[in-house]
């Protein structure tokens, strides 16, 4: 099996294992991932049906979202900025979503709902539902009689989009 498949499927696997709430598994998987993308040859045109590149900066954008889903925002918020800054815009906006996520679980409301109101931004200007509904779902998971005032402002932005 090529190098890249296998860092891929271990990826892949790894968010299973968080889906499911095994951050030992989940751990493991990544590490394999790590790896395997450390064999890849970055100068080799990657096989079909891998379009792009997948590198360890790609292994740290899964392990993210895994944190993200595992709610350990120590995997999040540790992760180097530059890895995530790569891929195309949305997959950015999906991430950011992510680091939002960590940093409501850390309770830094007004720092997750600002990354949030980016996120929102480029899936407007992309006219992307996944990322406005996944920008939902980060609100909806923090419930409050009285909101704080970057909560109702990120509300305020979502309240009519529909897409």
């Amino acid at each position: 099996m090529p190098e890249i498949a296998d860092a891929w499927l271990s990826a892949t696997e790894a968010l299973g294992h968080a889906a499911a709430g095994s951050e030992r598994d989940c751990e493991r998987a990544l590490q394999h991932a790590r790896t395997a993308a450390g064999r890849v040859r970055l100068e080799e045109v990657p096989p079909w049906p891998w379009v792009f590149a997948f590198d360890e900066a790609k292994v740290a954008t899964y392990r993210v979202t895994c944190g993200a889903r595992l709610a350990q925002p120590q995997w999040v918020l540790g992760a180097d900025p530059a890895a995530l800054a790569a891929g195309h815009a949305k997959q950015r906006a999906l991430v950011t979503l992510d680091i939002a996520a960590a940093h409501l679980a850390d309770g830094r409301v007004d720092t997750a709902f600002a990354l949030a109101g980016r996120a929102v931004d480029t899936g407007l200007e992309y006219r992307s539902g996944r990322i406005v509904e996944r920008a939902r779902s980060l609100r909806r998971s923090l419930t409050s009689a009285t909101p704080p005032k970057a909560v109702r402002e990120f509300d305020e932005r979502l309240h009519g989009v529909y897409l």
